[in-house]
């Protein structure tokens, strides 16, 4: 999941490669070939929202940890320089995830 998040950003950010949160659950389940079932499933934990948007969400917080994201400005998830580096060393497997040309 790190890598096509990652990736996915970097095709779809624009020349800031930053996304909202919410521009990335669909093309990633689309991507991934998930069911309407699958997307709306709980969280296994019995916390509240659906384990989807969850496991998304820790792929981002583990792309921060690593230095790939910049996790500064809350509601937008932006590629640091080495997750530019990395993406782009990267991103030729995930050409389905980029959404325009």
């Amino acid at each position: 999941m790190d890598e096509p998040l990652l990736c996915f950003i970097y095709y779809n950010g624009g020349s800031n490669y930053s996304v909202r949160p919410s521009e990335t659950y669909e093309p990633l389940a689309g991507f991934f070939m998930l069911s309407e079932e699958d997307k709306r499933r709980p969280r296994p934990d019995g916390y509240t929202g659906v384990h989807w948007k969850n496991y998304v969400q820790w792929a981002r917080q583990r792309l921060i940890n690593h230095g790939f994201l910049d996790g500064s400005t809350r509601g937008i998830w932006r590629l640091s320089p080495a997750g530019v580096n990395l993406a782009s060393n990267v991103a030729a497997r995930y050409t389905a995830l980029r959404l325009s040309d």
